[in-house]
C-alpha cells in the first residue's frame, strides 16, 4: 500500500497548486475568452508542463479549481462577523453582503467573468448555485442571530433564492456593460429585499443582544 505524502510534501503540493491558480488567473486577465491553454499557464507559472498536468490534466479541471478557490473566498466573506450595533433593520444584512461581494468582484475581475459571464460552463454554474445555497444559509443564521424571527426551512430556502436573484441581475448588468453598474447593483438589492419581505415581513424586532453562534 503506497504511503501517504507527509505534511511537508503536502504543503509543497498546495503551494504549487496555488502558484498554478495564480498563473491561470493572470492568463485569463490578459485575454477575452476564459478558455485556458495549459501550456501557457505552465509558462506563466514557470513550471514544466508535466508538473502542471500532474495536478490538472485538463483546462476544465483547472478552471473548476480556480472557481472553487473563489467560492471559498466568497464563503469566508459571508461568514464574517457583523457588528450587532451596526444593524438597524434586517435588510442591512443583505446590504452588507452585497457590498462585500461587489467589492470582491471589483478586486477580482476573473471571478466576475467566471460567475457572472456566460463562458464558465454548466459545471461552474452548478458549483456557483451550490455556493449560493451555503451563503444563503449563513445569512439566514445571521438573521436569526440578530433579529427575532420564527425559524423555518422555508425562510432558509428563501435566503438561498435571494442570493441567486441578486446574481441574476448582476449577470444582466455584466452582459450589458462588462461590469456591475451601481444602478443595477441597487436594482439587485431591491429585488432581493422585495422577495425576502414575502417571508420575513417589513419589520423584525432586533434582539437586545445577538445569539451566540
Amino acid at each position: 500500500m503506497p504511503k501517504k505524502p507527509g505534511p511537508q510534501r503536502q504543503a509543497r503540493g498546495r503551494q504549487r497548486i496555488e502558484k498554478i491558480l495564480d498563473a491561470a488567473d493572470q492568463v485569463i486577465q490578459r485575454q477575452d475568452a476564459i478558455e485556458l491553454s495549459l501550456q501557457e499557464v505552465a509558462q506563466q507559472a514557470q513550471l514544466p508542463p508535466a508538473s502542471l498536468y500532474h495536478y490538472f490534466p485538463t483546462s476544465q479541471s483547472l478552471l473548476m479549481e480556480l472557481a472553487r478557490r473563489y467560492h471559498a473566498a466568497f464563503e469566508v466573506l459571508a461568514a464574517r462577523r457583523i457588528d450587532h450595533d451596526r444593524l438597524t433593520h434586517w435588510s442591512d444584512l443583505c446590504a452588507f453582503h452585497a457590498d462585500l461581494s461587489l467589492r470582491f468582484y471589483h478586486a477580482h475581475p476573473v471571478a466576475m467573468r467566471l460567475f457572472l459571464g456566460t463562458q464558465g460552463g454548466w459545471e461552474i454554474r452548478a458549483a456557483d448555485l451550490a455556493t449560493n445555497r451555503r451563503i444563503g444559509s449563513l445569512y439566514y443564521r445571521k438573521l436569526v442571530q440578530h433579529f427575532i424571527v420564527a425559524e423555518s426551512r422555508v425562510l432558509e430556502d428563501a435566503f438561498d433564492v435571494s442570493v441567486t436573484i441578486s446574481d441574476a441581475i448582476w449577470a444582466l448588468s455584466f452582459a450589458r456593460s462588462g461590469a456591475v453598474e451601481p444602478r443595477m447593483a441597487a436594482e439587485a438589492l431591491r429585488a432581493r429585499l422585495a422577495y425576502l419581505r414575502l417571508y420575513v415581513g417589513e419589520y423584525a424586532e432586533k434582539r437586545a443582544r445577538p445569539l451566540d453562534g
